[in-house]
């Protein structure tokens, strides 16, 4: 199988998974509960040192939640 990108993994996962259409209701819940623990446990300090800004990983959960709050 060749390489696929994120955004065709999730369209695989969402669309041609034999989950079925279970399957988009369960990754829609997955990133919403991921979401709503990463803002419920608090906005982080920034750490220089990481990989990822502890404070953009934060807003970025954030904001899914948000959308999704509101989908």
């Amino acid at each position: 199988m060749k390489t696929q990108t994120n955004i065709q993994k999730v369209n695989y996962l969402m669309t041609m998974n034999p989950g079925g259409p279970l399957a988009q209701a369960f990754i829609l819940e997955a990133v919403r509960r991921y979401a709503a623990e990463i803002v419920a446990a608090g906005e982080p300090e920034e750490n220089p040192r990481a990989i990822i800004s502890p404070t953009a990983w934060y807003d970025t959960a954030a904001s899914l939640k948000n959308q999704i709050d509101h989908f």
